[in-house]
């Protein structure tokens, strides 16, 4: 899937007027080949049009051979802007082989970020830098990777990649993006990946478990749709055996069918 993100500096005061002609604008895309979806993600004084496809060739069929570098311009649309459109791809794949030690990098840094000072000493101390590299090539096989900075769609393996999540079962079990792409809207295309995928294995509620704490994470969880479901006895497997972390359950509903409850877990937090 390829995610294209075309945001537009508005003029001041035109923000309201604006959105209303973007969506006058898109009413047929729905009709469009390899189309999947789309939103419109508005700042103070931004309009962030996000659209899905299915591969590069429905992509350039919209927004023509250029579609990597030049924005698709509505009819009257410049008289909004207070400079050119800027247009953003981003990748979602499978995650291969080679991918892997791009995962680790990524996955250590904000692993880090994440969990230094909120989980048992002897969890720090043994995630280490060089202890990412086996966990990440590990868990490729339920690894969906976003990458950035390469040429989109020929997925050269651990080229730009800027972010993964991670599913296992119905558990959404890591979600991280590297901080050069924190705050891009990638957290969200990874997040939707894995909610997709537990829903697609047939499973009513996805839920992933966050370390008590981590407030950044619990605020982005919440913002797109999550509920605190109390906390959780999560056992977090490591070399030298399983550690047990505090954490919160995080739950979400997928579809329309009975979910299931646990008051324990173990994983590869």
């Amino acid at each position: 899937m390829i995610i294209r993100r075309s945001t537009a500096q508005v003029r001041p005061g035109m923000l309201d007027e604006f959105r209303a002609f973007i969506e006058g604008g898109i009413t047929e895309f729905a009709s469009l080949d390899g189309f999947l979806g789309d939103e419109i993600v508005v700042g103070p004084d931004t309009l962030t049009y996000v659209s899905r496809w299915r591969d590069t060739a429905a992509l350039a069929g919209y927004a023509g051979p250029g579609w990597r570098t030049e924005p698709v311009v509505l009819d009257d649309e410049d008289r909004f802007l207070r400079e050119p459109l800027r247009v953003r791809h981003v990748e979602l794949r499978p995650a291969t082989a080679g991918d892997a030690p791009a995962i680790a990098v990524v996955w250590h840094t904000g692993w880090g970020d994440g969990h230094r000072g909120l989980v048992p000493p002897e969890l720090e101390r043994v995630r280490t830098r060089e202890s990412f590299g086996p966990r990440a090539a590990d868990r490729v096989p339920g690894t969906t990777v976003a990458v950035v900075g390469a040429v989109v769609g020929e997925g050269v393996p651990g080229v730009g990649v800027a972010g993964f999540v991670t599913v296992h079962g119905d558990e959404v079990e890591q979600v991280h993006v590297s901080a050069a792409h924190r705050g891009s809207g990638i957290a969200t295309d990874l997040l939707s990946d894995g909610e997709h995928r537990v829903a697609a294995a047939g499973h009513s509620e996805a839920w992933l478990a966050v370390v008590a704490g981590n407030a950044r994470a619990l605020r982005f969880y919440e913002r797109q749709g999550w509920s605190d479901a109390g906390p959780l006895d999560y056992w977090t497997d490591t070399a030298e055996g399983p550690v047990l972390v505090p954490v919160r359950r995080y739950v979400k509903r997928l579809v329309d069918r009975p979910a299931s409850s646990a008051s324990t877990a173990r994983s590869g937090r």
